[in-house]
């Protein structure tokens, strides 16, 4: 024992034990998206007054967050009228749900709060996808931008590349080069990345990026990023 300890809530083990005595499996809801904090920063970057909510980064196509109408880049505020403080609420809300039933989304896009209702999915673990390692940075022929307020090197998604990091499409900059000390590397960009969007703008060359970054001053810069077939937001201090 060296002192650690980890506590499940009892409605949710009793939940659990249930499910197991009667069916022999456990039944969780799902919504199909992937959800992020949403950081001081991250809110300073999308003229948010407070960091409560969740954002979301991707939405799977087919999904019920996808027939309820939710997009990416999307803020839950709330489920059912409870307010979100970050994202492991609402995965605890709806995993505790049973698959079937229609839950209200609090939805926040572009300035303007909506309700949403979703019928939940079930989840399958079977559908979870995994890391795939061996997959490396692209072997290009060097950066088109090293973009000074970032500290990368980017550059257009060819054929070959989307091939090489196994990519459905060649959207969006390649990071072909990074400075170990700048600000992307803090952020936790890597090589092999690709920047699809520059503050909600969608890229495709160095221009779009210079612009986005010139665009948005002195305030923290959110980057969706593809990596190994997800996307997430990233906050950069340029």
């Amino acid at each position: 024992n060296i002192g650690i300890g980890f506590s499940i809530p009892s409605n949710m083990a009793s939940t659990v034990m249930e499910q197991l005595l009667k069916d022999g499996k456990v039944h969780r809801g799902m919504l199909g998206i992937n959800i992020q904090n949403v950081t001081s920063d991250t809110a300073k970057a999308l003229d948010l007054k407070d960091t409560s909510g969740v954002l979301v980064s991707n939405v799977k196509s087919g999904s019920a967050a996808d027939k309820a109408g939710i997009k990416r880049g999307d803020i839950i505020t709330a489920i059912n009228g409870e307010k979100l403080e970050d994202s492991n609420v609402l995965r605890n809300k709806v995993a505790g749900t049973a698959p079937g039933t229609e839950i209200k989304l609090t939805v926040l896009r572009e300035g303007k709060e909506q309700e949403l209702t979703a019928k939940l999915d079930e989840f399958n673990p079977q559908d979870a996808k995994t890391a795939d390692d061996g997959k490396n940075g692209p072997n290009g022929d060097g950066p088109q931008n090293q973009g000074g307020k970032l500290g990368l090197g980017l550059q257009p998604v060819t054929p070959q590349i989307a091939k090489q990091l196994g990519l459905d499409s060649t959207d969006g900059l390649v990071v072909t080069d990074i400075d170990p000390n700048g600000p992307a590397a803090e952020a936790g960009i890597a090589r092999g990345d690709v920047v699809l969007e520059v503050n909600r703008k969608a890229v495709s060359t160095a221009a779009d990026v210079k612009a986005a970054l010139d665009g948005a001053g002195d305030k923290p810069v959110l980057l969706l990023i593809s990596r190994r077939g997800q996307t997430i937001y990233l906050t950069v201090k340029p």
